[in-house]
């Protein structure tokens, strides 16, 4: 193979490492004994010249990673957070954690911010890649683009060079109302997708097109928008079930987010209706509480602690090698507990 056709990424499917592994090694970093004579084993053999990885070592000396991330506080974004520092911190990469204000229409220096950090690439992910028309943040993210590599985290966007991690959001969605179904709902409701992010007006979207895809009812008395926060969750069932009759109401609720069902399950307590016996609650995110609330939530796991690590180690692909621009579209995982009611066995509604 000719030394201009080689990469890290050659290397590391060579030497059936992970691409952070080669990374670390090639630039001293610490590596196992079996992995280091793995990768150089497969550099001499490719004809990857170990002074061009010290020369570009060199070039990102004193320099970081850039996680740019729309809100620490809530935990789906921390355990995001933790993986990337995992991934950067094993690479022997210090990572910056950015925390941007929402952009305002029509004045955005987000892209701005992020290059005055000065970092030899970022990911970005929430409010940068979400929030805005799409062609405000296709010329945001290209500005970055063309400076630094970066991955994007969240729905894909057209015209913008870089690794894209996404998960598969209608079938998160899908998931959740097939599951329902089988345990016997028909009335079934989605709290959510307000706040103008891409990828909560995505699941809304999904939750129309599956219940009218199935024959089941959509009507504005059983779904209505919330914000991403427990107080959303609690505002949207009171307004769901404060003055509908019994025979309207939803016997199911599908949560943009744990957060949001954990007000949802709040309110419907209050309301005294009992979860699941009464009404059946789903969330997304597979939050850290979750197990623990009573009853424990249903809800889909994004794995994002996994796309933390990922987008870490595609980036410093990126940053050593080839910057080739594609999306990974991630599986989501339903975590079945008993606020849906499966320990009930299905029922008629």
């Amino acid at each position: 193979m000719e030394q201009k056709s080689v990469t890290i990424n050659d290397v590391a499917r060579v030497a059936e490492v992970s691409v952070a592994t080669v990374s670390r090694v090639l630039s001293g970093g610490s590596a196992s004994a079996a992995a280091r004579q793995r990768v150089e084993s497969a550099a001499r053999q490719l004809g990857y010249r170990r002074q061009t990885a010290e020369k570009r070592a060199e070039r990102t000396a004193g320099r970081a990673l850039a996680l740019v991330i729309s809100d620490l506080t809530n935990p789906y974004y921390s355990m995001l957070c933790a993986g990337a520092e995992q991934a950067a911190r094993q690479a022997g990469w210090p990572l910056i954690v950015y925390q941007p204000e929402a952009a305002r229409r029509g004045e955005d220096k987000m892209a701005e911010d992020v290059l005055e950090l000065n970092v030899s690439g970022a990911v970005l992910v929430g409010v940068p890649v979400e929030l805005g028309e799409p062609e405000d943040i296709r010329r945001r993210l290209c500005r970055i683009a063309r400076s630094m590599p970066i991955v994007t985290i969240g729905p894909r966007v057209e015209g913008v060079s870089c690794v894209n991690i996404t998960s598969d959001l209608s079938v998160s969605v899908r998931k959740s109302i097939a599951h329902l179904v089988a345990l016997g709902h028909r009335r079934i409701s989605f709290i959510g997708g307000s706040g103008g992010l891409r990828s909560s007006s995505a699941r809304r979207r999904a939750y129309f097109e599956e219940m009218e895809r199935l024959g089941l009812p959509t009507d504005r008395k059983i779904s209505t928008e919330a914000a991403h926060t427990p107080q959303g969750g609690e505002l949207a069932v009171n307004r769901l079930f404060g003055e509908a009759p019994a025979g309207e109401r939803p016997t199911a609720i599908i949560a943009i987010n744990d957060l949001a069902a954990l007000g949802a399950l709040r309110q419907l307590q209050r309301m005294g209706l009992r979860v699941p016996e009464d009404v059946a609650l789903i969330g997304c995110d597979n939050q850290f509480f979750t197990p623990y609330l009573n009853p424990p939530l249903t809800t889909v796991d994004l794995h994002p602690f996994d796309h933390g690590v990922s987008a870490v180690e595609e980036l410093l692909g990126s940053i050593n090698g080839s910057r080739a621009a594609y999306s990974q579209i991630r599986e989501c995982s339903l975590i079945v507990r008993e606020s849906c009611g499966a320990l009930l066995g299905v029922r008629e509604f």
